[in-house]
């Protein structure tokens, strides 16, 4: 199993955290899951797991950070409203999925805010652009 960081100090991180530590329960499920010689698919887990595990290290690493601004961001946001709601969204764990039918949108629209969201914070995931947006103090 893997190894939480200790509980963030920014309760901001906690829905990133807790759907880090998700991910890597559920490659661990997978990889347990799996026959011992399907080893195109281990050594995909692996890397996934290897990748989870270091955003979430980050995540809370950032989190744990006395810098961290906990009032105002310390910029304006360049994310139109819809962009804010469905990063927040994400930030929080919803699948884009969850995020459409919450928001009433379709699975594409979501994608394509997300894309405008990663275009504009030079992100190229959910995880790094809420890492980003909090450390920013967006979210």
């Amino acid at each position: 199993m893997p190894t939480a960081p200790p509980p963030a100090a920014d309760p901001r991180f906690t829905s990133l955290l807790d759907a880090l530590e998700l991910l890597l329960d559920q490659i661990h499920a997978y990889e347990l899951a799996l026959p011992p010689n399907n080893h195109q698919a281990l050594t995909a887990l692996a890397q996934l797991r290897e990748m989870a595990q270091q955003a979430l290290n980050e995540a809370g690493d950032l989190a744990e950070s006395p810098n961290q601004q906990t009032t105002q961001p310390t910029t304006k946001h360049p994310l139109s409203p819809r962009e804010h709601e469905v990063l927040t969204l994400a930030a929080q764990g919803l699948t884009n999925k969850e995020i459409a039918y919450r928001l009433n949108l379709s699975e594409r629209t979501v994608q394509f805010h997300l894309n405008g969201v990663f275009n504009k914070t030079g992100t190229n995931s959910r995880t790094e652009a809420t890492a980003w947006a909090l450390r920013k103090g967006w979210l």
